[in-house]
């Protein structure tokens, strides 16, 4: 990367365009860059590093606005900087954001920042090419190019002495933070998170693995039996404990299968003592029962004659039964006729008063009352009418108030409705002046569209005949070429002839004739054709060659003129080099504006529609509520009428229906009463036919009873017997007969005779010894299940655990081999010696680089005296550890903390560690070779002598054409360094000026 010329205008403390020739200044190789403090020496690094990053360094980023206040109001802050980057000649232009005068009114309006990346390349096209003018499209480029980020190009290209010299003295941590701010170690921090996570995954997956396998190992042990901590257990002898507890558990099943055929064997002759102790103490029972069962039916002989007697007495009542039955129904029905007499009664006791009379007791006067009743009945039915007209008025009444009521609600609508029309109709007029005013501007902003889609047809074209200008430009070079190649063959076959012209007449002489040249007519030594002799016919073909490539080259040269005006007119059209993809962007943009104002314009019909329909609605709302008035006023009419008519018949009606709420109640109330009235009379006939009819039925049943032998019907009550009573009877005479005779025979059997006379069974003895057998016999089949279950769940356990032993073995191996480049990656592991981290490491072998290519430089810089180290001392793992320099004084043979240099001795090292630094960063990020350099400040504590070693080592940077500024105030440097680029500062801004003759074109003073 090499500077040519930088150009600032408005930018930091230059007011006006001040020019930098670096061409000129880097004629010696070496300038020097000085000025008073403040004058702005910072300003033109930060510009360089402002063309080609768009920012400037450190903290001066954060400042509000990089352009000059020194400038006029309406001047662009703008950088221009030529520089040769990989041998290609770029310009970049750039302008920072800043606030400008409005062009109409008072204040200011924000420029967005800008750049224009261009290249002089002849294979591209006479002139500079655009290559970008996006910012992030020209910034990509250029750090394509430059292979270096912006804090690297400050500390590679801008060399700041004071910050290497605390470099130099600094902590393991603080030359850390440096160092990875220059050189890319991310991907080897990368490399460490990446293992540290794999090792923490292959632990999980290990740890699930162990957890699944303690568990398994206490499933094993309590299958087992065996109180052991699974803990304990060590994976690798974990499968053969697992097999002798297996082997174990086998050799106890079969102890358990011998003891459960002894115990079933002991509970089988068990069982068959207990069935015949069982059999002789059922039979010795059952002939008990049969002795007891005889005892107690021969002790129910009484009974049994009882029982017979009970039958006969029940036939002889029979026929009595019918009329006795006869007489129970009469007084039943008696009783319920008195209770309907003396229900109905009570009933009309309480209703009676209510009619004002007394009913009384008799048929006859309970029937004259309802004759009184039914004539009162008579007069209130003709007033029912009345009654029911009133009703009829009242509901009319309110539904007409109702009626009102919700004609005073659309009243409040409409007049809510007419209170918030002008409102309404102010809001439909803002829309339609708005659709007005967007279908006044559709056809300006048409015409504005139709001029940007021309200008970016325009421009399109004009990139299409920028190429085809570019083919015309190669395609008349190649036929200026063709016609300069005809003209020279042709004049040098005219000169060839020329030169052979004497054989030419001499081949054309005749003897005796005279010759053409000399005249003479004797010819004795006629000159001899050579064999690359010319003729006429040659020379005439390369002229007509000439001629035509001639007439091809002004062909060319007219089709690259008239492509060349076509895409003057396209340029014009386009409105300059401005970019298609701006323009369509810009297009774009019209087109939204289009598209906004044709939908604007297009809502205003129906603005103007809606306001027509506003005007009608108002005119129909405004009627709408004097027909309110007149209805409401009319139904309120209506509704007096009404009330007027029911005060009337309410006076009648009230008079007529007496304690009653309504003429219809009591009407129904007297006809209830003249209903039980005649009810209760109907009942006291009914109550005295009943009592005739009992007192008959009576003297036949007596009369009946005595007949049969019966004293009275009480007696025929008492043996009186139902169907089924006579069928109980019955069967209990027959079953205490047949049950007798059976038991009787059944004492009878001999077996039942010889279990009496056998000795009593000992039942209980018995049953305790067969279930003393069963518990035993049982307890040896749990043994033995248990034991079966044991081997299985044992041999299950032991197929499982072989797995999971043969899953976790892989795990467990990934995880050590995991584990162990994890550790070794992080600097925890006993293989790394350094205990030094990955990333760390490579820290440390940048910084070793940069202590050898700075150890180059200062041991000339010292005479031989220093040079500088690197060491890894005092790496502890993740630690800032193994980035330490020290120097090495050959003097003395010893290594000397940096920190006991003197003055001096610390700047001659700061400055060989930075260009060693940028030495190492420039290889290390790919960038570009930096043949132009700055160095600030230090020179001052130098001795004349250790100053003339620092000059032969920057003389020294100038190999292979670099070159170096050095910004210091040392007045002596202003006599070692002839050429210099001094600034000056005043009250209308600063000037830059150089000593050096400056290249053409280019200006000395600013």
């Amino acid at each position: 990367m090499r500077l040519h010329t930088l150009s600032l205008t408005a930018f930091g403390p230059f007011a006006d365009t001040q020019r930098v020739d670096f061409d000129a200044l880097g004629g010696g190789g070496l300038f020097l860059f000085h000025g008073p403090t403040g004058a702005g020496k910072t300003s033109v690094l930060d510009a360089v590093c402002f063309a080609f990053y768009g920012q400037v360094p450190g903290a001066r980023q954060q400042a509000r606005s990089l352009r000059s206040d020194h400038a006029a109001p309406g001047t662009r802050p703008e950088v221009v900087l030529e520089a040769t980057v990989r041998g290609r000649r770029l310009r970049v232009t750039r302008s920072p954001q800043w606030d400008r005068p409005k062009h109409r009114g008072t204040g200011t309006t924000t420029e967005q920042a800008r750049v224009l990346l261009e290249e002089l390349d002849g294979r591209l096209g006479p002139g500079w090419q655009t290559l970008s003018t996006r910012l992030d499209e020209a910034g990509q480029l250029l750090g394509r190019l430059l292979g270096l980020s912006l804090s690297q190009f400050c500390q590679v290209a801008l060399l700041p002495q004071g910050q290497f010299a605390e470099f130099l003295r600094a902590d393991a941590d603080r030359r850390r933070d440096l160092l990875e701010s220059l050189f890319d170690t991310e991907r080897f921090a990368a490399a460490e998170a990446w293992l540290v996570e794999r090792r923490r995954e292959t632990a999980r997956a290990l740890d699930e693995a162990d957890q699944a396998l303690t568990a398994l190992l206490a499933r094993v042990a309590e299958a087992s039996g065996e109180e052991r901590d699974p803990a304990e257990v060590d994976p690798a002898t974990a499968a053969q404990w697992a097999g002798d507890l297996a082997a174990r558990s086998r050799l106890q099943l079969a102890d358990h299968e011998a003891a459960e055929a002894e115990a079933r064997g002991a509970r089988e002759q068990a069982d068959s003592a207990l069935r015949a102790a069982r059999a002789l103490a059922e039979a010795q029972a059952r002939q008990a029962e049969l002795v007891a069962r005889l005892a107690g039916l021969e002790a129910q002989a009484d009974r049994r004659a009882a029982v017979a007697a009970e039958i006969e007495a029940a036939r002889q009542a029979a026929p009595v039964l019918p009329l006795v039955a006869r007489l129970g129904s009469l007084e039943q029905r008696l009783a319920e006729a008195t209770s309907v007499v003396r229900r109905r009664a009570d009933g009309l006791a309480e209703a009676a008063p209510a009619t004002g009379t007394d009913g009384g007791r008799t048929a006859r006067d309970l029937l004259g009352q309802v004759g009184s009743l039914r004539a009162e009945l008579g007069v209130l039915g003709r007033l029912l009418d009345d009654e029911d007209e009133a009703e009829r008025l009242v509901r009319e009444v309110d539904g007409l108030e109702q009626a009102v009521v919700a004609l005073d609600t659309q009243t409040t609508a409409v007049e809510g409705w007419l209170s918030a029309e002008p409102e309404t109709r102010q809001r439909l007029r803002a829309e339609r002046d708005a659709a007005r005013d967007a279908a006044g501007g559709l056809a300006a902003a048409r015409d504005r569209h139709g001029r940007a889609a021309a200008r970016l047809d325009a421009a399109r074209r004009r990139d299409a005949r920028a190429a085809e200008v570019a083919d015309r430009r190669t395609a008349l070079a190649a036929r200026v070429d063709a016609a300069q190649s005809a003209r020279e063959h042709w004049l040098d076959l005219r000169q060839r002839r020329l030169d052979g012209m004497a054989a030419e007449l001499a081949a054309a002489l005749q003897p005796g004739a005279a010759c053409p040249v000399c005249g003479s007519d004797e010819h004795p030594e006629p000159a001899a054709p050579s064999a690359e002799a010319v003729t006429r016919e040659d020379e005439t073909r390369a002229e007509l060659a000439a001629a035509a490539a001639e007439d091809a080259r002004m062909a060319a040269q007219q089709e690259l003129a008239d492509a060349e005006v076509e895409l003057a007119q396209c340029r014009e059209a386009a409105g300059g080099d401005t970019a298609a993809a701006e323009l369509a962007a810009g297009l774009a943009a019209l087109d939204e504006e289009v598209a906004r104002l044709t939908a604007a314009a297009e809502r205003l019909a129906g603005a103007e529609t809606a306001l027509t329909e506003l005007d009608a609605e108002q005119e129909r709302q405004t009627r709408e509520r004097v027909r309110l008035a007149a209805e409401g006023h009319a139904l309120r009419e209506r509704i007096d009428g009404h009330q007027r008519r029911l005060a009337l018949l309410r006076a009648e009606v009230d008079a007529a229906r007496g304690d009653d709420p309504s003429i219809r109640r009591r009407a129904a109330r007297l006809e209830r009463l003249a209903s039980d009235y005649e009810a209760l009379a109907q009942a006291i006939a009914d109550q005295d036919r009943l009592r005739a009819e009992l007192d008959e039925a009576a003297r036949q049943a007596e009369a009946e009873a005595a007949g049969r032998g019966l004293p009275d019907l009480a007696a025929v009550a008492a043996a009186a017997r139902d169907e089924g009573q006579l069928h109980a009877l019955e069967d209990y005479r027959q079953r205490h007969d047949a049950e007798l005779a059976a038991v009787r025979e059944l004492l009878g059997d001999p077996a039942l005779a010889a279990a009496a006379a056998a000795p009593t069974a000992r039942l209980d003895e018995t049953t305790a010894l067969a279930a003393r057998a069963e518990q035993e016999h049982a307890a040896a089949v749990g043994a033995l299940d248990a034991a079966r279950r044991r081997v299985q769940a044992l041999d299950r356990l032991s197929a499982e655990l072989s797995r999971l032993l043969d899953r976790r073995a892989p795990l467990a191996a990934r995880h050590a081999t995991v584990d162990r480049l994890s550790r070794l990656a992080e600097g925890k592991s006993s293989d790394n010696r350094l205990r030094m981290s990955l990333s760390a490491y490579v820290l440390a072998a940048r910084l070793e680089q940069v202590a050898e290519a700075a150890s180059e430089r200062l041991v000339r810089m010292s005479s031989g005296r220093y040079s500088l180290l690197h060491t890894a001392a005092g790496a502890t793992g993740r630690s800032r550890g193994g980035l330490h320099l020290r120097v090495l004084d050959a003097w003395t043979g010893a290594e000397r903390d940096p920190a006991t240099l003197s003055g001096g001795e610390s700047f001659s090292a700061s400055l060989a560690l930075a260009l060693g630094l940028a030495d190492i960063v420039t290889a290390e990020a790919g960038g570009s070779l930096l043949e132009t350099l700055f160095v600030d400040e230090g020179f001052g504590s130098l001795d004349e002598d250790t100053l003339d070693e620092v000059m032969d080592v920057l003389d020294g940077l100038r190999d292979g054409g670099r070159v170096v500024g050095i910004v210091s105030h040392v007045a002596d440097l202003r006599q070692r360094v002839p050429v210099q680029l001094r600034i000056d500062k005043g009250r209308t801004g600063s000037v830059i000026r150089q000593s050096a003759p400056a290249a053409p074109g280019a200006t000395v003073d600013g």
